[in-house]
């Protein structure tokens, strides 16, 4: 199956609407013209991209998380407690795991459970089987921006119905999907799906609605390296941006290492820039968006606290306008109201206590990280495009499988799973095997170092167990499965 980063052709995508909209009734509830003037009638302050600017003009960081109820009444209440009582900001729509494999009628069994009981049986809101005016009461209930937040590999008619609905911007793309969300669907589906999805934002984008997207690539887990999870990311975003966006989040996945991931956060932006200034898109405004990634986020309430304040004091020293942030009921359950809001305000109370104060953050030990971080991604993405022959699409999927784009826990057999980091003695995460990417000897041995040294304080060499046992650490308030 051939791919191109080529801006879709528009008779081309009309005709796949048809046929994706045609998947379940509420697809026929989307006009596209309509959808735009609805846009159009909300306030600016609705508008995510918008919220965005106003942030990094600011100097703001401002903070979201996913949220997701099964009816339509538990979710407004549940974004309109965590806007009033959290005092929320941004907000979002986290969609169920049916929806996200199209089973809507298994959605549409829950759903009626839970009118029955009360409850709610689904982990997320089936938004497919509500529809665009169901949704749309849904954004008119709240007063901020909400954007979609979850993983899937096709998700066409989720975010018909989504943006349609007034959601105005998304936390999901191709190759996060692809790696964690899909067992069997082969990357080029995968990245033609998001390909469509990407061109609907365009189409709003085109005519005057400003949308966002936020771009991880690949969520490392404790176990990648950060220039692994930034070239996937920004190989995306040159897809994502052919296809009409005119902002996208790179997001940073902070591994809790301070040093490591404001050096990784800001050449994050940096590589962003450039590569987007270097093939034309000139006029894509790009934010950052950070968010602390743990393998098992603890399910004890204070330590939940604890990692929440972190991952939002993290985000602020690497000068992010979004913090992605884990709810003290992360590690246990589907968070409560109550749950939900408490959190927000525990991380905005982190962010305010430190945003109007002055830290000097250029240091030696940032220097090192930032250089070590740029030239292997830049390795990484120049080996991709090698393999395209300059086209970033096709050299991601021949990066894929290749090993030259990899990841250590992908769920895909496509994936070759050759690389694998470990934490170093300081908690930074480093490549103890670096498979098939393409870096030169002192890139190898610079990492290769920085693990000996972690063996030498354990008295034996990493392996698996090391690794595993680092994840369960986190649990318990450590990035480290031993302590000095």
């Amino acid at each position: 199956m051939g791919i191109k980063n080529k801006r879709l052709d528009d008779a081309e995508f009309q005709q796949e609407r048809e046929k994706v909209l045609a998947e379940w009734p509420t697809g026929k509830e989307v006009d596209l013209d309509e959808a735009v003037a609805f846009h159009k009638g909300l306030p600016e302050t609705k508008n995510w991209p918008k919220r965005l600017q106003a942030a990094k003009e600011r100097g703001e960081t401002l903070l979201v998380t996913g949220m997701g109820h099964t009816t339509l009444e538990q979710q407004m209440e549940l974004i309109r407690y965590a806007q009033d009582a959290g005092h929320a900001d941004l907000l979002a729509t986290s969609v169920d795991s049916l929806t996200r494999i199209h089973n809507y009628a298994g959605a549409q069994r829950g759903i009626d459970e839970s009118l029955k009981t009360g409850q709610s049986v689904l982990n997320g809101f089936p938004i497919v089987n509500y529809g665009v005016a169901a949704t749309r009461k849904l954004i008119q209930s709240v007063d901020v921006p909400v954007q979609m937040r979850f993983g899937a590999s096709d998700p066409r008619l989720i975010e018909e119905i989504a943006f349609a609905g007034g959601h105005s911007a998304n936390g999901a793309d191709a190759l996060h999907s692809f790696w964690n969300y899909t067992g069997k669907l082969s990357p080029e589906t995968v990245l033609q799906n998001f390909q469509y999805v990407y061109r609907l934002y365009g189409y709003y984008e085109e005519h005057g609605v400003p949308t966002s997207v936020a771009i991880q690539g690949l969520y490392p887990s404790g176990a990648a390296p950060p220039s692994l999870s930034m070239a996937a990311a920004l190989t995306e975003v040159l897809i994502a941006a052919e296809q009409g966006l005119k902002s996208i989040a790179l997001v940073f996945h902070g591994q809790g290492n301070l040093v490591q991931d404001v050096g990784g956060a800001r050449v994050l932006l940096k590589l962003g820039r450039e590569y987007l200034d270097r093939f034309g898109y000139q006029d894509v405004e790009t934010y950052l968006e950070f968010s602390l990634s743990l393998p098992r986020f603890p399910a004890d309430p204070p330590l939940a606290f604890a990692m929440m304040c972190l991952n939002c004091l993290d985000a602020r020293l690497c000068r992010a306008q979004v913090c992605v942030f884990r709810t003290t009921a992360e590690g246990k359950m589907i968070c409560s109201n109550e749950e939900l809001a408490e959190s927000y305000q525990c991380g905005k109370t982190i962010i305010n206590l430190v945003k109007d104060q002055k830290v000097e953050l250029d240091n030696r030990a940032i220097e090192v990280e930032a250089k070590m971080a740029e030239r292997e991604t830049r390795a990484i993405l120049e080996r991709v495009l090698d393999l395209g022959e300059g086209d970033l699409a096709a050299g991601t999927l021949n990066a894929i499988r290749s090993g030259v784009l990899d990841n250590p826990f992908g769920t895909n057999p496509y994936v070759a799973g050759k690389v694998l980091g470990a934490r170093d003695s300081e908690g930074a995460v480093r490549y103890m095997e670096c498979g098939n990417l393409p870096f030169a000897n002192d890139i190898v041995e610079f990492h290769r170092e920085k693990i000996a040294a972690r063996a030498k304080k354990l008295g034996h060499e990493l392996d698996y167990d090391t690794i595993a046992n680092d994840i369960s650490a986190i649990s318990a308030g450590f990035f480290l499965s031993y302590r000095d």
